[in-house]
């Protein structure tokens, strides 16, 4: 259950990001590698606290967090593949 939250935390990230941040007038690009980069420290963040307050195995975590990662990360590059400027 705590993974389906995360990833639905990381996808309602994206959207906000994505949302506000071209309202601010940042680029796409710059919206994208900001997200990953961001989402990247999170899920390491939540995989360390899994691994040290939780008591998880490290390969656990490192699955589990490739999960978690992956996910928003897909569909963030599905709406970029979908919603592509040309």
């Amino acid at each position: 259950m705590h993974t389906t939250i995360i990833i639905f935390f990381g996808l309602v990230l994206l959207a906000l990001m994505l949302f506000i941040g071209e309202k601010i007038g940042f680029g796409r690009q710059t919206l994208t590698y900001s997200f990953i980069v961001l989402w990247l420290a999170l899920t390491m963040i939540n995989g360390a606290i899994g691994v040290v307050t939780a008591g998880q195995p490290v390969m656990t975590e490192l699955v589990v967090g490739s999960v978690v990662f992956g996910v928003p990360v897909a569909a963030l590059v599905l709406f970029m593949a979908l919603s592509s400027e040309t």
